[in-house]
């Protein structure tokens, strides 16, 4: 009588597509199918991160990795090639993965296809010193690749240095150093103008490879790549390079940290662009995911109670979107969808012709006050460090106190943040407030026909351009629209000026006294 194969799930992990060694695919999997017969088991799913580091993305944030917590109550057993496809980070794996199913799950086995000895211990001397020759192997590759690039960056006198020997991005070619756009950068010109209409990286993704879009490098498209791209400050014609020595993920990575040049090579995207889809693409985090048919979620509110309208949809089973409302839930009062829907187009549509230059010079007077604002700010934060900087130094002059040199040092590092927030904002209204910079942005907008767009695109544009709409209604159903616009599309600039002002209100002793507060 043949033995039944017990379930159990197997995990893969690559750092780069183009791995042939002994992390490739098909040499982990078939690795990991023998482990698993000779155990009793039988591999009846996979879970693939591909193309994705260990040593930058903690095991939790991996998307395939966290999958295992749930697939652990349908096997009896995990199992995986070896430690360095786990984590390159020692302890992430075991933290954050293995315990909590092992807290869940206490009769779940883990399996390594290299090991002899049976079930896989985390707390086998043999297993951690396996875990640290991992994370070294990462950290003397990473250090190696560092001291490489800050060599060359010190050696080069140029005022316009070369790239250091990395991979060169998708639609440039490296020639004597220097970044130059090739046949491939209108493809990259196409990811950029998706995602600042919505589109998210799984979707993009999904359309190059139905078209079958290719590059000299890549034949097929993963979400991570289209993340890289979209992230990556080269395109707007900048180099920067990651010098700080730590083991934060790449998405952890501070502006501080970073090395920047600006203005080195030809950008394929304008950095007015890039504003635009890092703004876009933080639409998701703040209002959820924007394929949805309530495009004005978030943006509805009751004129009688003052509260945001929620969803519903009331559709029988098999007619989805046939009966969707928005519901003032303190009001009990449900309108339908498609009706405020198309109230707001119109609308939307009649203000869409409008000249073009007077929106222009609504948004550089909104960019002038913000501007302003931060401009105050930022003397009146220098002049709290020259404070902190003179006290310190007269207690330098007396006996330390602990407690005290705590202090500073804490209000110092407080205002080194503050100044960097402060200095960014200001950067990116320079960068935006000029009649050029800003016809780019309309320009872009205000070519989409309106009445053909998708209900990604159409969200975007409703989450870019207005700030907030009251609904007043009556009992026969009948509703009258307030529709308030935004002077411009900045979303996330006035969000932070906003922020920072907020912040320094609290922290500083004293408001500065040529400060205007909004009433």
């Amino acid at each position: 009588m043949v033995a039944t194969l017990k379930p159990a799930v197997g995990y893969l992990r690559n750092s780069d597509n183009k791995q042939k060694d002994n992390h490739s695919e098909g040499i982990q999997k078939r690795m990991i199918t023998e482990k698993a017969k000779q155990e009793g088991y039988d591999i009846i799913k996979w879970r693939f991160d591909e193309a994705v580091s260990g040593y930058r993305k903690r095991a939790s944030k991996r998307k395939n990795m966290q999958l295992l917590l749930d697939d652990a109550k349908e096997v009896d057993a995990i199992f995986f090639y070896d430690e360095s496809r786990l984590t390159r980070k020692i302890y992430d794996f075991q933290r954050e993965i293995y315990l909590p199913i092992k807290d869940r799950f206490p009769k779940i086995k883990f399996y390594s296809s290299e090991s002899t000895s049976g079930e896989w211990d985390p707390n086998d001397p043999l297993v951690q010193a396996k875990l640290v020759f991992a994370a070294e192997e990462s950290n003397i590759k990473s250090k190696r690749a560092k001291d490489a690039q800050l060599s060359i960056l010190a050696n080069n006198d140029s005022d316009k240095p070369s790239r250091p020997g990395t991979r060169t991005p998708v639609g440039y070619d490296l020639v004597e150093g220097i970044l130059m756009p090739n046949a491939d950068s209108p493809i990259v010109t196409r990811i950029f103008d998706m995602a600042s209409w919505g589109y998210s990286n799984e979707k993009i993704k999904d359309i190059l490879n139905t078209e079958q879009v290719k590059t000299k490098h890549i034949s097929r498209w993963h979400s991570s790549t289209i993340d890289y791209i979209l992230k990556n400050i080269v395109y707007a014609g900048h180099l920067s390079w990651y010098v700080k020595q730590s083991q934060s993920s790449m998405s952890d990575i501070k502006n501080e940290d970073l090395e920047p040049f600006k203005d080195v090579h030809e950008p394929i995207i304008s950095p007015v662009m890039f504003s635009v889809v890092t703004q876009v693409k933080s639409y998701k985090k703040r209002y959820g995911k924007l394929e949805t048919s309530f495009f004005l979620r978030n943006l509805l509110y009751c004129s009688q109670c003052n509260t945001a309208f929620k969803t519903k949809d009331n559709s029988p089973k098999g007619k989805s979107g046939k009966y969707q409302v928005y519901r003032c839930q303190n009001c009990k009062i449900n309108i339908n969808a498609d009706d405020i829907h198309a109230e707001v187009k119109t609308d939307l549509s009649k203000k869409w012709t409008s000249n073009l230059h007077q929106m222009i010079d609504e948004s550089k007077s909104a960019l002038s006050g913000w501007m302003k604002t931060l401009k105050v700010w930022k003397k009146s934060v220098e002049q709290t460090e020259e404070r902190i900087l003179f006290n310190e130094r007269m207690l330098g002059q007396q006996e330390e106190q602990e407690d005290i040199v705590t202090i500073f040092k804490s209000s110092k590092e407080l205002i080194k943040e503050e100044k960097l927030k402060i200095n960014q904002a200001i950067e990116k209204i320079e960068l935006l407030n000029n009649d050029e910079a800003l016809l780019v942005v309309y320009s872009h907008f205000k070519k989409a026909d309106i009445s053909s767009l998708s209900n990604n695109e159409l969200r975007t544009l409703y989450l870019t351009f207005i700030d907030k709409i009251q609904v007043t209604y009556s009992r026969d159903k009948d509703f009258k629209l307030s529709i308030n616009y935004r002077l411009n599309p900045f979303v996330d600039l006035e969000t932070s000026t906003g922020q920072i002002t907020e912040e320094l209100m609290k922290q500083l002793p004293e408001k500065p006294k040529d400060l205007k507060m909004k009433k």
